[in-house]
Parts: structure tokens; C-alpha cells; sequence
């Protein structure tokens, strides 16, 4: 039989175990995406705004019934959720006297689908609350038609929430982009890159982005880019999540450092 450990062996071991624990990193400022990771725009935005969009191209000629071309546009997103080719593959299943006016159609209703009722995830706002308390500055970032965006973040109530400090609209033209308001951000806090975390779920945007300017990255992965695998470790998170609340568990330690 193996000796049992004294006492003072035991406290030995549990000193080592704490000098040699890896310290966790002070996070001051935490940047987050907004589409499915403070709340679940796939079910609420995505699914609606294909609908939409299948209602349109059935209304401009396409020869399909409603619900067979918004199912099809579904499995076609499941394959393509970046929307390069999905137009034209369900074109291409269901007939068209007039394509580029089908195509046209379901483009300018898929991106312009009326911002209804939005609800956050269940522990978005505990999450920001407890990071205000803790002295942390809280961002948004968000990509999109900006108009849109800002009518989503209204619809959320995140536009007078007092945990947050500030949010930036990424536009498709590109004029302002995640890296480039990840920069503001830093440029306004004055907090070097390791005690900024960002917050998303896309693998090629934020997580890029992020990495690419030495900050903490952790990926939700859920909702509509929840099968997108990251290219290489530019795009790879220091953390995965699956519920938004998970973050306060994470080995960072929050604090205004103050």
C-alpha cells in the first residue's frame, strides 16, 4: 500500500498547484457582436427574412408556391449561409420567365424585411449588468444595412441601456468595418489589445478581426454561421461558448483594473 501523504506534503503540493496556475487575464473592456450573440437572429431575423424573400420571387414570376420556395431557400442557406448562390439555386429548382428580376426581387426583400419584435437571449442583460458592475466598458459592434441595424438595436432596447457605452454600425461599403471600430475602441479606451475581449460568433469577422489585433476572442457558437469552421488560427476563438451567459465562467478575470 502506497504511504499516505502528510500534512505537510499536502500543503506542498497545493503551493506548487497555485504558483504554477496559469494567471487569468484582466479583461477591462469586452466588445460585442450583436446578430446571434445577444440575441437569436437566425430564429427572429433569418427564417422571417427568407420568408420574405420567397414571397417575392413568387410574386415576380417564380413558378413555385410560397412554401416550397421559402423551404427550399432554407436548405439552400444551410449550405450557403454567405448567400452567394442561393438565389440562383433556387431559380434554377423552381423556373423563371425572367431570372435577374426574380433574383433582384428576393434580394431587395430579403434585406429589407421590416424589423418586427426582437427579444435579447435570455442572459444578455445579466451578462452586461454584471460586467457594469464590475467596471468593465461595454461595446456593440454590428454589421449590416445600417438603417437595419439600428432599427434591430432600437427593437432590443439596447439603444438606452446604460451598461453599454457605445455602438458601432460596420457597413457593407465598408466605410467603417469590425477591425476598424475594434481600433476605435481601443483608441478611446486607451487599454492595450490583451485587456480587450470581443464576443462573436462569426469565425471570418469579429474572431478575425480581433485576433489580428491581439485581443481575446471567444465564439458563440450558435444560430446562422454556427457550421462555419474557421480557415486556420487566424480565425480560431481562445474560447467556444454555446449560451451567452457562459462568459463570466470563462478564465478572464473582469475588472476595471482601477
Amino acid at each position: 500500500m502506497r504511504a499516505k501523504p502528510s500534512s505537510r506534503s499536502t500543503k506542498q503540493i497545493k503551493k506548487k498547484r497555485v504558483a504554477t496556475a496559469k494567471p487569468r487575464p484582466m479583461i477591462r473592456c469586452v466588445i460585442f457582436d450583436l446578430d446571434d450573440t445577444l440575441y437569436d437572429c437566425l430564429g427572429q431575423r433569418v427564417r422571417p427574412a427568407h420568408r420574405h424573400a420567397a414571397e417575392a420571387m413568387v410574386a415576380a414570376g417564380l413558378k413555385g408556391s410560397v412554401d416550397d420556395v421559402y423551404h427550399a431557400r432554407l436548405r439552400a442557406f444551410h449550405v450557403d449561409p454567405m448567400l452567394r448562390h442561393i438565389d440562383a439555386e433556387v431559380i434554377k429548382h423552381f423556373r423563371a420567365d425572367d431570372p435577374e428580376a426574380v433574383s433582384r426581387a428576393a434580394h431587395d426583400a430579403y434585406f429589407d424585411c421590416p424589423v418586427g419584435k426582437l427579444t435579447l437571449f435570455r442572459g444578455t442583460l445579466p451578462l452586461l449588468h454584471f460586467l457594469n458592475k464590475k467596471g468593465v466598458r461595454i461595446f456593440i459592434t454590428t454589421f449590416g444595412d445600417v438603417e437595419t441595424q439600428h432599427a434591430k438595436v432600437a427593437a432590443l432596447g439596447l439603444d438606452h441601456e446604460p451598461a453599454i457605452e457605445k455602438i458601432y454600425y460596420a457597413d457593407r461599403a465598408k466605410r467603417v468595418t469590425k477591425e476598424s471600430a475594434f481600433r476605435q475602441v481601443q483608441s478611446e479606451t486607451g487599454f492595450p489589445s490583451d485587456q480587450i475581449l470581443v464576443v462573436g460568433d462569426r469565425p471570418m469577422s469579429e474572431i478575425r478581426a480581433a485576433k489580428s489585433l491581439g485581443m481575446h476572442a471567444v465564439r458563440l457558437r450558435r444560430g446562422e454561421f454556427a457550421s462555419q469552421h474557421p480557415v486556420d488560427d487566424s480565425e480560431r476563438a481562445d474560447h467556444e461558448i454555446r449560451n451567452i451567459s457562459e462568459v463570466r465562467k470563462l478564465p478572464f478575470t473582469f475588472n476595471s483594473g482601477a
